[in-house]
């Protein structure tokens, strides 16, 4: 008999063990839940670019990748269409119509996400050309290497503005991400929106490349001058902010010209590594520095 009862007892006991655990299970679901649910959308799409740039990577490794050359794309532009926008694109505040024009032609409505961005991407590169922004070469290099990484298109029409100060920096940026396509990075977004919490609104990352398994942020200065020491400050606090929401990711800041030595020691102490030179010998050097870290 009392064998019996200690069986009973010992069975409501587990029951009661259990319930407990499932309870603790269901609460940790929830909080993970709960977790997800209020990250911020700029956080998603980061993740889900990284992701896409993964892929994009092994498909590359495993298969050539099949490229259909500028101007030859599905529905693209003739080239006297391109003349006259590219004529708009050079008048003073002339990018704004441009954009509106192509806006209205809604070539992501009509043919989808990936043909229509592909249709802008083309147009703008050929613009660029018509317009001496880039040279045919580069521009099909472009087109050939970075077609369908997120950002491109938005980047692609600031580099057309007629202000050249105003597109010389988005240029530097355009040559940066090409250099590392050509050294095996891969590209995972160009113009990353993401807020950092200080700013008001959104603020962007310049180039987020990825290598050897491990993911770099970039902020580029075209100066030609020595960048201001509080403007550094604050992107650099950004930037930092970036990467530690991502993860495993490096805060890199990109310079034309040698910055103060404030800057230096300010980004040093806060571990942002410091790069300066031509979009290829900045590539040079962080191509050296990704295999260092992917050991």
């Amino acid at each position: 008999m009392k064998a019996g009862e200690n069986r009973l007892g010992n069975e409501k006991e587990n029951r009661a063990e259990m319930r407990k655990i499932y309870l603790i299970c269901g609460m940790f679901l929830l909080l993970s839940l709960s977790a997800m649910a209020v990250q911020p959308l700029w956080v998603i799409r980061a993740a889900n670019n990284i992701r896409r740039a993964v892929t994009v990577a092994k498909r590359a490794k495993t298969a050539g990748q099949l490229v259909v050359a500028l101007g030859k794309c599905s529905n693209s532009l003739p080239d006297e269409e391109v003349g006259r926008l590219a004529r708009i694109a050079s008048r003073p505040n002339g990018l704004k119509e441009l954009n509106q024009l192509l806006g209205r032609a809604n070539f992501i409505g009509r043919y989808g996400d990936e043909a229509g961005h592909l249709i802008l991407q083309d147009t703008y590169l050929r613009i660029a050309i018509k317009n001496g922004r880039l040279t045919e070469k580069t521009a099909s290099e472009v087109f050939a290497r970075l077609q369908g990484t997120p950002g491109l298109t938005s980047l692609l029409s600031k580099i057309n503005s007629s202000n050249f100060s105003q597109a010389k920096g988005h240029m530097r940026e355009l040559e940066i991400a090409l250099s590392a396509q050509r050294r095996g990075f891969t590209t995972i977004s160009l113009g990353q929106k993401f807020a950092d919490g200080v700013k008001k609104g959104d603020t962007d990352l310049d180039v987020f490349l990825r290598k050897n398994g491990r993911n770099f942020a970039i902020e580029s200065k075209a100066y030609s001058g020595v960048v201001p020491d509080t403007m550094v400050k604050a992107d650099a606090e950004s930037l930092i902010t970036f990467c530690r929401t991502i993860g495993g990711t490096t805060p890199v800041f990109c310079f034309e010209t040698p910055p103060s030595g404030f800057t230096r020691h300010f980004l040093a102490e806060k571990g942002v590594k410091c790069l300066v030179g031509t979009p290829e010998e900045i590539m040079a050097k962080l191509d050296v520095l990704s295999n260092i870290m992917g050991r």
